[in-house]
């Protein structure tokens, strides 16, 4: 996937289609992106009643901000950076670090969907030990 800034709003429309309903039932969470350097750099991802929608701008008031640049936001969603490594290093910022983690959860990736569902704990290697 080459490094292009309509990307970011392709990978950020893909989250319905990767929703996990069954991780998100009776949870609510709205969720302001911020990519600088995108084209289209602010979204709103709403997470309601096992559905997930995704508009651009800021919408409504959010549970968690995420900001970062876009070449991070590339390299997380494409599998090239761990995020929580981006996260230490300064590169995410985030003002709700559980809701975060929830969202995180409720998606299967976008760079491996086929193996979203395999048990990646099961042999106990991190994200840095597999690729």
């Amino acid at each position: 996937m080459g490094n292009t800034k309509a990307e970011v709003e392709a990978i950020l429309r893909s989250l319905p289609a990767r929703l996990r309903p069954d991780r998100v039932e009776g949870y609510r969470g709205t969720f302001h992106f911020d990519v600088k350097g995108a084209a289209k750099p602010h979204w709103t991802v709403d997470i309601e009643d096992s559905a997930c929608t995704v508009q651009e701008g800021f919408l409504g008031t959010p549970t968690c901000a995420v900001t970062m640049d876009e070449e991070t936001f590339l390299k997380i969603e494409t599998g090239a950076q761990n995020p929580i490594m981006a996260f230490v290093k300064g590169r995410i910022k985030v003002t709700n670090v559980g809701q975060m983690r929830r969202y995180d959860r409720a998606f299967h990736r976008f760079h491996d969907v086929s193996e979203a569902d395999e048990g990646t704990a099961s042999d106990g290697a991190s994200d840095g030990e597999r690729h």
